[in-house]
């Protein structure tokens, strides 16, 4: 059976700014509702530097995980409805899932396919220099699938003025994303124990979603979920990592 894989874009190994500057967290609470509080996760903002690695233009699609099932993959739930659908990004997966579905698709291709660390996830959104949205600075409701600007799930790539510096698609918007990076607190360091496979704990989303204000589409918002839970607003995207 032949499938077609997203786009796959090579970052080169990059320092990068991550999360958000003491400094600006009231002023996330002035115009993003909450308190200063609310996105203390955020900070402090802090350099990172992430080896090179290769990240999907594009989450997981409906067709694609299709493929998957129909080597015995485990279908999630509504699928069925999420059947008819084929270009927009699968729902409903749980973080065992997703992972199911990169060893599955290492396997079948030979090549190394994981899910993003949080790190990796927010460096291909934000690329360098810190921005809030993967755009730039100012928000644009045509850029992104979020509240107010969308009332529904849409296909892959369907905001190309939403791209990130990096060339990927609907990483503010439309559907949040597994990581595999526990929920903890910052600075990010990957030698931790954070992005431990087989740790208990919850792991953190990214990315926002279409249901949600755009204040949680900024590059730097983390959430965390229970990795058994799901909902229709959760899919994922995958990175190609050196064997």
């Amino acid at each position: 059976m032949t499938f077609a894989l997203p786009t796959f874009i090579t970052i080169p190994t990059t320092t990068f700014l991550m999360g958000t500057d003491d400094v600006d967290l009231s002023t996330l609470a002035k115009n993003y509702g909450g308190t200063r509080e609310s996105y203390r996760e955020e900070s402090p903002q802090h350099r990172v530097t992430v080896a090179s690695f290769a990240i999907a233009s594009t989450t997981v699609t409906v067709a694609l995980y299709a493929t998957y099932i129909a080597h015995g993959g485990v279908a999630p739930s509504s699928w069925q409805a999420q059947s008819a659908s084929a270009s927009k990004p699968v729902v409903n997966i749980t973080w065992s899932m997703a992972n199911a579905f990169c060893v599955w698709l290492s396997e079948y291709t030979t090549d190394n396919f994981s899910l993003p660390d949080e790190a990796q996830w927010e460096c291909a959104a934000r690329g360098n220099d810190g921005r809030q949205f993967p755009w730039g600075e100012v928000w644009d409701d045509t850029h992104a699938a979020v509240r107010g600007s969308c009332t529904q799930l849409m296909p892959v790539a369907s905001y190309p003025n939403g791209v990130s510096p990096w060339g990927c698609f609907d990483m503010a918007g439309n559907v949040w994303e597994w990581t595999t990076s526990l929920d903890q607190r910052y600075p990010y360091d990957a030698r931790d124990g954070r992005n431990d496979m087989q740790a208990i704990g919850r792991r953190i989303i990214r990315g926002g979603c279409y249901v949600n204000p755009h204040g949680y589409a900024r590059c730097a918002c983390r959430f965390r979920m229970d990795p058994l839970l799901t909902n229709p607003f959760l899919g994922f995207r995958i990175t190609k990592n050196p064997s």
